[in-house]
């Protein structure tokens, strides 16, 4: 399939938007808006996006690139728990109030949206997500403003994943 396999290509790959008959779309695998699948780039027939129903190209370019998806599929991967302290979800509490309540695990962006949409985006990528409770994801953000820098965009993983390696240092230093 098309899409960024490493950090490198993640960094550099090229995403736009266009609109269609259907609406607005971002160009992530190449082959939108060229009359083929958005998965697989296959040539289809008539008003649709993707392959003929039953294919599982809607399911797996949603499952890759739209924030409800690929969270959702970050959070079964880490089996429901925090990838840092291993907390589960059943033994963190629920955050918010009446109306907005939501479990405490939260999955957070390796190398950050900076400014990417988050609904569909190519960020959203699997590897790309991990899975947090909300004290060890305010812990990584915090590390990672200190200090403000401006980054460019070639160091910009590099530098992220040194300051989320401290964070993570922190809390195996605690332990011990």
């Amino acid at each position: 399939m098309n899409y960024p396999k490493s950090v490198d290509e993640l960094l550099h790959w090229d995403t736009s938007t266009d609109r269609d008959s259907f609406g607005s779309f971002t160009i992530i695998t190449g082959y939108e808006g060229t009359g083929g699948c958005f998965w697989c780039g296959k040539e289809i027939t008539g008003r649709r996006r993707y392959c003929e129903r039953g294919s599982g190209c809607w399911a797996r370019y949603q499952k890759h690139f739209t924030w409800g998806s690929a969270s959702s599929w970050a959070t079964r991967r880490a089996n429901s728990r925090c990838e840092n302290c291993g907390k589960d979800e059943r033994d963190i509490p629920f955050i918010g109030g009446k109306w907005n309540e939501r479990s405490g695990l939260e999955v957070h962006h390796i190398i950050p949206l900076n400014g990417e949409s988050r609904f569909v985006s190519v960020y959203n990528i699997f590897w790309n997500l991990i899975c947090l409770c909300h004290d060890c994801h305010m812990e990584l953000h915090r590390v990672m403003r200190e200090p403000k820098e401006l980054l460019t965009k070639p160091d910009l993983f590099e530098s992220a994943l040194q300051r989320g390696q401290r964070a993570f240092d922190l809390r195996i230093k605690d332990e011990q």
